[in-house]
C-alpha cells in the first residue's frame, strides 16, 4: 500500500494544495531547527570561554516561539484539509452513484456505510497528521544531514548508514500490519453489513420471535479482537522505532565525545552536530507511529478511488423518438470476480410493439440482460443497437427517457401511496394516478401514508405500485419501452391478470423476466436466456 495514492492527488485539489503548504512549512521548520541548535550551540560554547551571549537567549526564545506557531498553524491547515477532503469525497461518492452515466453495480449500503462513516473518520489521521509528517519526513532529514555534514562528515556518514534501518523496520512493520487492518477493514465491514440487513429485516424477525443480540454480539466480537490486535502490534513497532533512533543517536554521541576529548573536534560544533542528530531520526520516526494511525484511512482512500474508478457512458447520440426494434447480437458479460459468464445471448430482436417474455434459470442471465439494457451494465463482447445506432453511442440519459422500468425489488420513499405512484412525474393530476392505480390492480388508498423501505405493503402491492408508476410514465411521457422483472411474483390470478391486460393495453414494446406459466402465455414471443 502506497503512502500516497497518486489517484489522490490528482483528484483533489484540496490534497494538492495542502501538500504545497507542508513542504512550505516543512522547509522553515528545517531551518528554525537548524538556527535553533546553532544558537544553542554557540551559548554553551560562549558559556565555557566566557563570553557575552546576552542576544542569543532572546534569538532562541524567538526562534521556539516562531516554530511552536509554525506548528500550530500546519495543525489547523491539516484539519482543515481533512474536512475539505472528506466533504469532497462524501459529496464526489454521492454524485457519482447518481450519475446516470455510471457503468457498473452499486456497492452494497453495508460497505458505503462503513466507508462514507468510520472510513471517512480515519482521514483525520491520514490526511490530517499522517501526509503532513510525510513532507518533514522528506524534507527535515536532508536539511539536517547536509548541515551536519558541512560540520562533521563523521557524524553525517553515521546518521546516513543507520537512517534507514528505521525505514527497514518500518517497511517490515508495514508487512505485517497489512493484514492485520484489512482483516479489521473487512470485519468493519461485516460487522456494517449485518447490522444493516438487520434492521431491513428487523420487523419479519421480531414477528417470528428471531433474536438478533448473539449474532451481532459475535460479530462486534470479531471486529474487537482485530483491532485489539492491530493495536498491540502498532504499540510493539513504535517501541523498535524508538529503540533503533536512540542507539544510532547514542552512535553519532559516542563518536562526538571521544573526538572532544580528544581534541579532535570543536565543542561548538560538537553541540551544534549533537542538538541536530535527533532531529534527522526524530521526523521518521513519528512517520513511523503515525503509520497505525493512517493506514486505516489510506485503506479506506483506496476503496473509495476503487468505487470512483469505473467506465462512464460517453455515447451523445441521441435515442430513436418513437418505438424502434432492438438488437442483441452475440452478447457477453462476466461479473467482476466470477468466472462464469453472467450473461450469453446470440441473437434476440425485440419488434416495436411486442410482448416478449424472457425465461430461463436463476443466475442464467435475465436480470443482467434487463440491466445491460438500461445501461448499468456494459458489454464484454457483442453488441446492442437500438434502431440503426449502437446503445454504447447513446446519450444514456436521453435514452432512459424512453424506458419505463419496474425492477425486482422495487423501493417506496416516504408519503402517500400516491405520491410514491407519481415519482418521477411532476405535474401528475389525481385522475392520471388513480387510472394508472386502478389498471395496475393497485385497490389501495392512493392517501394511504407509507414509509421509506419494504415494510408497509406486501411484496405484490410493491410491485403493483411499481407497474402503476411505469404505466403513468407512458402516459405522460414519450416512454415507449417497459422493462420488467418479475412483475406478477406475489400476485394471485386476479391481479396477474389485470397487470398483464394493462401492460399489453399499453401499446408500449413490453420485455418481462418472469418465471410465471401465465406470464409467459400472455406473451407474443418467448425467449430463453441461459449464461
Amino acid at each position: 500500500m502506497r503512502p500516497l495514492d497518486p489517484r489522490l492527488v490528482r483528484r483533489s485539489a484540496t490534497v494538492r494544495t495542502h501538500l504545497v503548504w507542508s513542504v512550505v512549512l516543512g522547509v522553515v521548520t528545517a531551518l528554525l531547527i537548524i538556527g535553533v541548535s546553532w544558537c544553542v550551540a554557540e551559548v554553551v560554547a560562549r558559556r565555557f570561554t566566557g563570553d557575552e551571549v546576552l542576544l542569543l537567549p532572546l534569538a532562541i526564545a524567538a526562534a521556539f516561539g516562531l516554530r511552536a506557531v509554525i506548528a500550530w498553524a500546519h495543525g489547523v491547515v491539516s484539519e482543515r484539509a481533512a474536512i475539505r477532503v472528506k466533504a469532497e469525497l462524501r459529496s464526489e461518492v454521492v454524485d457519482d452513484l447518481l450519475d446516470p452515466r455510471r457503468v457498473g453495480p452499486r456497492p452494497g449500503s453495508g460497505r458505503l456505510v462503513a466507508l462514507l462513516g468510520p472510513g471517512m473518520d480515519a482521514f483525520d489521521g491520514y490526511v490530517g497528521r499522517f501526509l503532513p509528517q510525510l513532507a518533514l519526513a522528506a524534507i527535515v532529514p536532508a536539511a539536517v544531514i547536509a548541515v551536519i555534514a558541512w560540520t562533521d562528515l563523521l557524524s553525517a556518514v553515521i546518521i546516513v548508514v543507520t537512517l534507514p534501518l528505521i525505514g527497514l523496520f518500518m517497511w517490515l512493520v508495514g508487512m505485517l500490519t497489512r493484514d492485520r487492518v484489512e482483516r479489521r477493514w473487512a470485519a468493519m465491514e461485516r460487522l456494517a453489513r449485518h447490522f444493516t440487513d438487520v434492521l431491513d429485516g428487523l420487523v419479519v424477525l421480531k414477528v417470528f420471535g428471531r433474536r438478533q443480540e448473539r449474532g451481532i454480539r459475535e460479530v462486534g466480537d470479531r471486529h474487537r479482537v482485530e483491532t485489539m490486535r492491530a493495536l498491540r502490534l502498532a504499540f510493539l513497532s513504535s517501541l523498535v522505532l524508538e529503540l533503533i533512533s536512540t542507539i544510532s543517536v547514542a552512535l553519532v554521541a559516542v563518536s562526538v565525545g571521544l573526538r572532544v576529548v580528544e581534541g579532535h573536534l570543536d565543542l561548538r560544533d560538537a553541540m551544534f552536530v549533537l542538538l541536530l542528530a535527533p532531529e534527522a531520526y526524530l521526523p521518521v520516526r513519528r512517520v513511523g507511529m503515525m503509520f497505525h494511525d493512517s493506514t486505516e484511512g489510506a485503506t479506506a482512500t483506496a476503496e473509495l478511488l476503487d468505487l470512483l474508478d469505473h467506465d462512464r457512458h460517453e455515447g451523445t447520440v441521441a435515442p430513436p423518438a418513437g418505438p424502434s426494434t432492438i438488437t442483441v447480437s452475440g452478447a457477453r458479460l462476466t461479473h467482476p470476480g466470477r468466472s462464469a459468464l453472467s450473461l450469453a445471448v446470440d441473437e434476440l430482436r425485440v419488434e416495436p410493439g411486442e410482448f416478449l417474455a424472457v425465461v430461463g434459470r436463476s443466475g442464467g442471465g435475465k436480470s443482467t440482460l434487463l440491466d445491460v439494457l438500461l445501461g448499468f451494465e456494459r458489454l464484454d463482447a457483442g453488441s446492442v443497437t437500438v434502431g440503426d445506432t449502437a446503445l454504447a453511442d447513446l446519450d444514456i440519459a436521453a435514452w432512459r427517457e424512453s424506458v419505463a422500468w419496474v425492477p425486482q425489488t422495487p423501493h417506496l420513499v416516504a408519503g402517500t401511496l400516491g405520491e410514491n405512484v407519481a415519482l418521477g412525474q411532476r405535474g401528475a393530476s389525481a385522475e392520471e394516478i388513480a387510472a394508472a392505480a386502478g389498471d395496475a390492480g393497485l385497490d389501495l388508498s392512493l392517501g394511504r401514508v407509507v414509509r421509506e423501505g419494504t415494510t408497509d405493503l406486501s411484496a405484490g402491492e410493491r410491485r403493483r405500485v411499481a407497474v402503476a408508476r411505469a404505466l403513468l410514465r407512458i402516459r405522460r411521457t414519450d416512454a415507449w419501452l417497459v422493462l420488467l422483472d418479475e412483475p406478477t411474483a406475489g400476485l394471485d390470478a386476479h391481479h396477474e391478470a389485470t397487470v398483464l391486460t394493462a401492460l399489453r393495453e399499453s401499446g408500449a414494446t413490453v420485455l418481462v423476466v418472469t418465471h410465471r406459466p401465465e406470464t409467459v402465455a400472455a406473451a407474443d414471443r418467448v425467449v430463453e436466456v441461459a449464461a
